[in-house]
């Protein structure tokens, strides 16, 4: 199932929901956290933020390359 997230509050949903429970705004498709991409499977991988790997392709996360270049 697809994550998705309030662009409103960040809370984090992976179920049917369409709307916040706190919010009421409607749930926006969380992206894709993979800074590679380089199989099919990456293409729709959503990491954690504490994931440092795609276990797909072994490159860095999103998150994780944002990190480095700071």
């Amino acid at each position: 199932m697809p994550n998705k997230k309030c662009p409103t509050c960040g809370k984090k949903y992976s179920g049917l929901e369409s709307y916040c429970t706190k919010c009421g705004i409607q749930l926006v498709k969380d992206e894709n956290r993979c800074s590679e991409n380089k199989t099919e499977l990456c293409r729709h991988r959503i990491f954690d933020d504490e994931d440092i790997y795609c276990c797909y392709c072994g490159s860095l996360t999103t998150y994780a390359a944002e990190k480095q270049n700071k």
